[in-house]
């Protein structure tokens, strides 16, 4: 037997071998498990937006900056526009603790504005001297912080892309059809939710 009639052999024996796999399932387990995935996944998404990560900014005159930036002079687009609201809104509910004579410098960010702060940072512009040294001052109190904390966000959300992915081979498998039907449960995986969580 030639060595591509065996490879075509080998990939026939592992679609089959699938095929019994996932016709193996039943019907009531798949969806069983697929709502217990999607509870998983709302409550992580839950704890997610809830979630604070501390950044240091070292003095209430980077903090001040840094708002200032955000408020007057940062650049958006219409792809951008809400994040810098959104981030603005968080950076402003924290401003009242920059007041504190004991600000020891730390504000906490929620994670979906620790990712749009650091986008706001790295793209920001300015003119002259003045601007570039205030921006380098900004980057060398804060941005060490603020990239830690978008790596830590970023391992955090690696659960709810794992069950993402889970969720998607659940869902191939119903869509196929290809398992046991041993109930009459009605599929509701696609039913609009009544609710939208309107936190980020």
């Amino acid at each position: 037997m030639s060595e591509e009639m065996e490879t075509k052999m080998e990939v026939v024996e592992d679609t089959q071998e699938n095929m019994a796999e996932v016709t193996a399932h039943k019907k009531s387990e798949l969806l069983a498990e697929h709502r217990k995935l999607t509870a998983k996944s709302n409550d992580l998404v839950k704890k997610m937006q809830e979630t604070e990560y501390s950044i240091n900014f070292g003095s209430k005159k980077i903090f001040d900056r840094l708002l200032k930036f955000l408020e007057k002079d940062s650049p958006w687009s219409h792809t951008t526009a809400a994040g810098l609201i959104m981030l603005y809104h968080n950076l402003r509910e924290q401003k009242e603790i920059t007041k504190d004579k004991e600000f020891d410098g730390v504000v906490k960010l929620r994670s979906a504005n620790i990712a749009i702060l650091w986008q706001m940072m790295t793209r920001m512009t300015g003119q002259g001297f003045f601007e570039a040294r205030n921006f380098v001052e900004l980057m060398a109190a804060v941005g060490e912080e603020i990239s830690r904390a978008v790596n830590q966000v970023q391992s955090d959300n690696q659960g709810l892309r794992d069950i993402h992915q889970e969720l998607a081979k659940l869902d191939q498998i119903l869509d196929s059809g290809q398992y046991e039907n041993d109930t009459d449960e009605e599929d509701d995986r696609y039913k609009i939710a009544d609710e939208v969580d309107p936190q980020v």
